[in-house]
């Protein structure tokens, strides 16, 4: 059966996305976006589609047409490659006729799980372990232990603002501190709920990503993979984004996932972020996006190619049977010079496999190699530049009095 896979996004993990489908399936995918980021320019593998309004649905409805008249006989599968793009996906499915396929579940069981709010619920329920975490609407009291971390609970709201100051997470230690971002969120005009969770110590090689595949045919789990972070971007709007990570097995991050799977309905592909918190010797879960996450590609290189799936449960409609651990590699954006630097390892200690997600055999553009290559040149500056969460913890926490490393109990007023 013929097929042209869609992706609406330009980002690392759409090209990941339309890599695995054309090391599976030899197909070129058809990419929407405004414009064409450095990820996805002079790619062989990707047809351009210029979409300056990304969730207009008219602007939506000229698109297809056009995809349609390039691709006129054969089956559309179409991806958001963040979780604006994936809402706006599920909240307009019947946009999209028999021929298109959106690989999602319905509007409440995607929420279920990736609205923050009531994945901790859904955590509390089913004795996951989760961040100590406050829920502010309006006006809250937290008991919390500073530092804090704040963020929004409805990212897809979120994205959409743009304003001074704008980061994914924002590290507070004092009372003041969160006061100050409070304020800078609100007056930005997000409107839903924010978060405001305990810090969990420990740097980047403790945080993990969780890559699950849930059948639709059957809602059983098919795949678990696991990327432990090695370099973690700490530039303030990408936090949570790793740059580096070695992919192995980790037995103990499956249950809790079983868990989740069986009491949420949820099937495709969920990402899991994760960091493992030595005070108490387990997993702590984050979030969960009901997608395919930025660093997707690690799947596919480590032995399971991520297009595979969608295509045997969504297309064929085909029984899948849970995958068993194919290899050890690493996965880095980074030389291999910076990635060793920031282990404080010698570069001859790494002997794993390296791969590097943008970078593929094909591809031929001396202009793509060259923003690469600029790119790798780039994160020396940015790793340099920004300190990780956890050196800021430290160094914060170094500088202030003692009576105001701990303050509890706080009211804050959200305007």
């Amino acid at each position: 059966m013929k097929f042209t896979p869609v992706i609406m996004g330009a980002n690392r993990g759409s090209y990941g996305l339309a890599r695995a489908f054309y090391e599976e399936y030899g197909v070129k995918s058809a990419l929407i976006s405004p414009y064409r980021t450095g990820s996805v320019k002079h790619s062989k593998i990707i047809n351009y589609y210029k979409q300056l309004q990304m969730t207009d649905i008219e602007s939506m409805l000229e698109t297809m047409v056009a995809i349609e008249i390039q691709e006129p006989e054969t089956k559309k599968i179409i991806f958001g490659s963040d979780d604006r793009y994936v809402s706006f996906l599920i909240e307009n499915r019947m946009l999209f006729g028999p021929n298109w396929i959106v690989p999602y579940p319905d509007e409440q069981t995607y929420e279920a799980v990736t609205d923050k709010t009531l994945f901790y619920e859904l955590c509390e329920q089913l004795d996951v372990a989760y961040p100590r975490t406050v829920v502010l609407d309006q006006m809250s009291t937290f008991n919390l232990t500073y530092p804090v971390i704040i963020k929004a609970a409805q990212t897809p709201e979120y994205q959409n603002l743009d304003f001074e100051g704008k980061k994914k997470v924002y590290l507070c230690q004092t009372q003041e501190e969160a006061w100050q971002n409070i304020e800078l969120i609100r007056q930005a005009g997000y409107t839903a709920a924010l978060i405001v969770q305990e810090y969990i110590p420990g740097d980047d090689t403790s945080l993990g990503i969780v890559t699950a595949y849930v059948a639709k045919k059957d809602g059983q789990i098919k795949l678990v993979s696991y990327a432990n972070v090695l370099v973690d971007d700490p530039t303030p709007s990408a936090i949570g984004n790793s740059l580096a990570g070695f992919v192995r097995e980790e037995e103990s991050i499956k249950e809790p996932i079983q868990r989740i799977v069986e009491a949420s309905g949820f099937y495709g592909f969920m990402t899991f972020d994760v960091k493992y918190d030595a005070r108490r010797c387990e997993y702590i879960f984050f979030e969960v996006n009901g997608r395919l996450g930025l660093s997707n590609y690690y799947v596919t290189a480590a032995g399971h190619n991520v297009a595979w799936y969608y295509i045997e449960d969504f297309l064929l409609e085909n029984n899948l049977s849970m995958a068993t651990f194919q290899k050890e590699i690493v996965y880095s954006n980074l030389t291999n010079h910076l990635l060793c630097h920031n282990l404080h390892i010698p570069q001859s200690d790494n002997k794993q496999p390296m791969v590097h997600p943008l970078v593929a055999p094909y591809e031929k553009s001396w202009r793509r190699k060259l923003y690469i290559l600029m790119s790798s040149i780039n994160y020396y500056r940015k790793l340099w530049k920004h300190a990780s969460l956890e050196n800021i913890v430290i160094k914060k926490a170094n500088s202030l009095p003692k009576t105001k490393q701990v303050v509890n109990n706080q009211t804050l007023p959200l305007k």
